[in-house]
């Protein structure tokens, strides 16, 4: 049987599903709050346009020491939706969702499901729980760009993908990749070419010195991020439970804090990491002097799909995996948020020519072919475990229509990759920034509380902009 006809994964996507453990799923939740919308309409807009991802369809299975994608027999939608008729007031709806997102997805069906509280007060609350094998934050915003619409008399145009996963092109395609990185664009010469090594034969010591070069770069740096410490041990650094509570913040204008982070010369996603620096050091239950020594990092996924070459590269209108990550060392005792921010500047310009992201993306793929035994270390392939993660999840820009109706808020919470003890998702809509964190039980941590720290350095921050 070809390997179309047993739908095998795509190594980026497999790697997700050998990479996670019980104690912590890797799965991304989107929550939206969706005036007026009925059961009966989001049952026919599920059918109707979510369906039409031939993605959905399909469950994850082990398969000969690998994965594949098994199609559900008799699928439908209405075994993925879970209606909620209570009316949750805004104090009762932060528990609804700790205990939906502490519940495991039934393996037996495609790993993917939606809650619907039409009654909440505030707006009706649409929830979904979608596993990282599947799509990535990147993947699924563009997918609900997709479905939603400019107004509510509007339909989605441009909808749904078939589902073709070609494992043999992708290795092929991967191995050029890697030889064009390691050999130059025209790769080592045939073995069976005598001519062209003969022509290669004088180019052979400048071409010898580049590819050994690169490679030596590559080997440096795999070995320096597979060497990591791990972080200084903390109340995040506890094993995972699996049980988890989350909150989400208030809405503040992003222009805000983007003319703040013009000001200061910075990325936002800076000024973010030194307002969740400053939250940090309030919950780790290290003594000042501790603080001092602490080494504390925050794990930051990273699109690499602009340095992936075409062939490899998952397109943002289908469902795929095209992340990485690395790793920021924080300023964990800055005294001040301007000591704070300008540190993690200077660790990102240490960054920038890094090969972290990639990295993470390649060995995270390189797992799903690895023995059992070996995808059960800990960590595998995230090297070490990080104390906290910021992640974004970047929605449309103005406000959009799901089924005919208004989408007020939509905000995510990213996976606690790496075992990472809190995960902070940056979430934009329609202008609007909002804060998600997510935290498991064992971290013994006021995930509300924390949420409120991140907002007060945030506010702060913008005040600061203000005022100069």
């Amino acid at each position: 049987m070809s390997q179309q006809a047993l739908h095998l994964m795509l190594p980026a996507d497999a790697g997700w599903l050998a990479a996670e453990r019980p104690e912590n799923p890797l799965v991304t939740t989107v929550l939206l709050r969706v005036q007026g919308l009925t059961a009966a309409r989001l049952r026919e807009f599920l059918h109707v346009y979510w369906g039409a991802w031939e993605r959905f369809h399909f469950r994850p299975e082990p398969y000969a020491g690998y994965w594949r994608w098994q199609e559900s027999a008799n699928f439908d939608v209405r075994q993925h939706l879970d209606i909620v008729l209570d009316r949750f007031t805004a104090p009762q709806q932060q528990p609804w969702i700790n205990a939906v997102i502490s519940q495991p997805l039934p393996i037996y069906r495609p790993l993917w499901k939606f809650w619907l509280a039409p009654n909440a007060v505030g707006g009706g609350l649409l929830l979904l729980r979608i596993h990282h094998c599947y799509a990535d934050s990147a993947s699924l915003a563009q997918l609900f760009e997709q479905l939603f619409t400019a107004s509510p008399q509007q339909h989605p145009v441009l909808y749904g993908a078939a589902h073709p996963a070609d494992l043999d092109r992708w290795l092929q395609c991967a191995k050029n990749w890697l030889s064009e990185r390691v050999f130059g664009a025209e790769g080592p010469p045939p073995e069976n070419d005598a001519v062209q090594m003969a022509a290669a034969a004088g180019e052979l010591p400048g071409t010898f010195r580049s590819s050994a070069a690169t490679a030596l770069e590559l080997a440096g740096q795999l070995g320096s991020y597979l060497a990591q410490p791990d972080d200084s041990p903390s109340n995040l650094s506890r094993p995972l439970t699996g049980q988890r509570q989350c909150c989400w913040s208030a809405a503040i204008p992003d222009a805000s804090l983007q003319a703040a982070a013009q000001t200061l010369g910075v990325s936002s996603r800076d000024v973010l990491a030194a307002c969740l620096t400053a939250a940090l050091r309030a919950q780790l239950g290290l003594s000042p002097q501790a603080l001092e020594q602490a080494q504390i990092n925050l794990l930051l996924p990273v699109d690499v799909r602009p340095q992936l070459p075409a062939s490899l590269r998952p397109a943002l209108s289908e469902p795929g995996n095209g992340s990485g990550s690395e790793r920021l060392l924080l300023p964990i005792d800055g005294d001040s948020f301007v000591e704070r921010v300008y540190r993690i500047k200077q660790e990102v310009r240490r960054l920038r020519d890094s090969l972290q992201p990639l990295l993470t993306w390649g060995l995270t793929a390189c797992s799903a072919f690895l023995p059992e035994m070996i995808k059960q270390t800990p960590l595998w392939p995230f090297a070490a475990r990080p104390s906290a993660a910021l992640a974004s999840f970047d929605g449309a820009g103005v406000v959009r229509y799901l089924a005919g109706c208004r989408v007020d808020e939509l905000v995510a919470w990213s996976p606690q990759i790496a075992d990472a003890g809190i995960s902070v998702t940056a979430c934009r809509y329609a202008g609007q920034l909002r804060l998600t964190v997510v935290a498991d039980h064992s971290a013994n941590l006021d995930v509300q509380r924390f949420q409120s720290d991140c907002m007060v350095a945030l506010n702060q921050a913008l005040v600061s902009h203000l005022d100069n």
